[in-house]
């Protein structure tokens, strides 16, 4: 009895959101759930910390038989980063949101998510996780559209239609695995889905269902958009715990640890450093600094598609390979947050605290970049070492690869530090800013402390190669960064007040390769609507003409005549009595 009182704690605690958001609703418990609701995730927070390992809970009577809890560390961490996360964000959407109307719209949806997002940490079977990645994905829709702009709404439209592809892919998917398993366990199902004659299908299902949460290239559309519309707070859960998401349904649900796939493992990397790159490349165009980490994001998420591929490639080799895509997923989340809640900040301070959080912004983002001693050396370290369980052909190129990422993000989040230090007038509606400084700061603190807490002893970590080999990429890209910033400054004395960088790069719209596609499917509408109303008319109007011409010289009534005088004939009628007789006696 006393193994069941975590996992069901936590449960009842995962459920907690979405019975505040259901409170909100009616009038009498509004006020106090209002003010409970930024603190909903702390119990779960709480209770991962101090409370002892749990094992996994049965409920045979809910969907087709749950399982929740804890299974392994693993599934701890992801919880843990993920309820700090959501705790910090609820805090800091306090002051953001001052409004108190706008804070309940904004509350309802943001408890349904954090639901979600929770409940399918715990969940270890596919139904539970399938019901609580629905929710999730579903409610953060009202975290995209909060403004009610027209931007905001045709993002909310983009991002909708691609959570309905990737439940759809997800939901045939699953339903093939656990066809092809017969059972609803993660564990089962990976067993099963290792031998399955459609296994090619299914994980092509699985990738495009997770990899559209989680950002892969070419199905990243919604991503820019999303994080650009969506308020401070939902952006950076956005970025940093609801896109881990579908990392962590990658880990759940493909047989890693169980064959060794070779072309699948060949997509994943090829398509995680085509994102590494594409997304600096793209990112370094932006103006806006949100946008600009919504591309960093699709970068960073390349590198942990990249770790899947090593893992498909080498099963011996995945709980090593765990542990590096799990303290990445951990490092990013809470770095990337910290940005995003740093763009908050920084836009709500006046000019004599603007500085000090400018220069406190730098610890996220050198960490992104992978600065020595920080948590980004350490990930970044981690998973160049599992380069050596690679396909043959990868093991020399990966590490040189992961080292031009590093100095390609040490640009980018350069770039972004540039355009925070542009001066401007703060944009808060508030008196203070304090309610908005002190839950980042604490997501600052965690940055740099949690990944290295829960990091393996490593003895070469802090050698002279490991510390040289996260300098040079950091300290090239630096210099790159000074360099382009030197020559558009000389430019500029030369032209007059130019923007500095601006001038010089085009700016790729956010959403980049939704531009040409919706160019495409806009072409494609207007031609079939255009066909529909001119081509088709005139088709259906030629082809009843030459029908009427074709039997304008026959006198219709006289044709049936004749048919009826046939047909009241005794013989013609006694045939055709017999011919029906005949087919009658056939069909029996």
């Amino acid at each position: 009895m006393t193994e069941m009182i975590a996992p069901l704690s936590l449960v009842i605690l995962v459920i907690l959101p979405a019975l505040l958001a259901l409170a909100l609703v009616f009038r009498a418990t509004h006020a106090a759930t209002l003010q409970l609701a930024p603190w909903a995730a702390l119990p779960v927070l709480l209770l991962v910390i101090f409370a002892p390992p749990s094992e996994t809970m049965q409920l045979p009577w809910l969907l087709l038989g749950s399982e929740l809890g804890l299974n392994d560390e693993t599934d701890r961490l992801f919880l843990l980063f993920t309820a700090l996360l959501w705790t910090l964000a609820g805090l800091f959407s306090r002051a953001y949101l001052a409004d108190q109307l706008r804070r309940t719209a904004f509350y309802v949806y943001f408890l349904l998510a954090m639901t979600g997002n929770l409940g399918l940490i715990l969940a270890q079977d596919l139904s539970s996780f399938y019901v609580f990645f629905a929710l999730m994905s579903f409610a953060s829709y009202g975290l995209v559209v909060h403004e009610r702009t027209s931007a905001v709404l045709y993002a909310g439209r983009v991002y909708i239609i691609m959570v309905v592809i990737g439940e759809l892919a997800l939901f045939v998917a699953m339903v093939m695995a656990m066809g092809a398993s017969n059972a609803t366990g993660f564990a089962a199902v990976r067993a099963g889905l290792a031998q399955a004659e459609s296994q090619d299908l299914i994980i092509l299902l699985v990738f495009i269902g997770f990899g559209i949460k989680a950002g892969v290239i070419g199905l990243h559309l919604w991503l820019p958009l999303t994080y650009t519309a969506a308020p401070i707070p939902a952006s950076a859960v956005l970025s940093g715990a609801m896109i881990n998401a579908g990392l962590l349904g990658w880990l759940r649900l493909l047989p890693l640890g169980e064959v060794a796939l070779l072309n699948w493992a060949e997509v994943f990397i090829l398509l995680g450093l085509a994102a590494a790159f594409y997304g600096v490349v793209v990112g370094l165009t932006q103006r806006d600094p949100k946008t600009l980490l919504a591309y960093s994001s699709i970068s960073q998420m390349g590198i942990m598609t990249l770790g899947v591929g090593l893992a498909l490639a080498a099963p011996n080799a995945n709980p090593l390979i765990l542990i590096a895509i799990t303290l990445y997923a951990l490092h990013h989340g809470l770095n990337k947050s910290a940005l995003f809640l740093g763009v908050g900040v920084i836009a709500a301070c006046h000019e004599h605290q603007r500085r000090w959080v400018w220069w406190l912004l730098w610890i996220p983002a050198l960490a992104l970049a992978g600065v020595p001693l920080s948590s980004g050396m350490l990930v970044k370290g981690l998973l160049k070492a599992q380069t050596t369980h690679a396909p043959e052909h990868w093991v020399t190129l990966l590490p040189m690869l992961l080292s031009a990422s590093a100095v390609a993000t040490t640009i980018l989040v350069g770039r972004f530090m540039v355009i925070l230090a542009k001066p401007k007038a703060a944009t808060s509606a508030h008196d203070s800013t304090t309610g908005l400084i002190w839950p980042w700061a604490m997501l600052v603190v965690s940055s740099v402390a949690l990944p290295w807490w829960f990091a393996p002893a490593i003895p070469k970590l802090f050698s002279a190669a490991s510390v040289i080999a996260s300098t040079w990429p950091v300290l090239l890209g630096s210099l790159l960064l000074l360099a382009v910033l030197l020559w558009t400054a000389y430019r500029r004395r030369q032209r007059g007040q130019e923007p500095i960088i601006e001038s010089y790069v085009p700016q790729i719209p956010p959403g980049d390769l939704l531009v040409p596609i919706s160019y495409l499917l806009t072409g494609l509408v207007n031609t079939v609507y255009s066909w529909l109303n001119t081509q088709l008319p005139r088709w259906r109007d030629s082809i009843l003409m030459r029908i009427k011409r074709s039997y304008a010289h026959h006198d219709v009534t006289q044709v049936l005549t004749r048919i009826e005088t046939v047909l009241l004939r005794w013989r013609s009628g006694l045939l055709l009595l017999l011919i029906v007789g005949l087919l009658l006696i056939s069909m029996i």
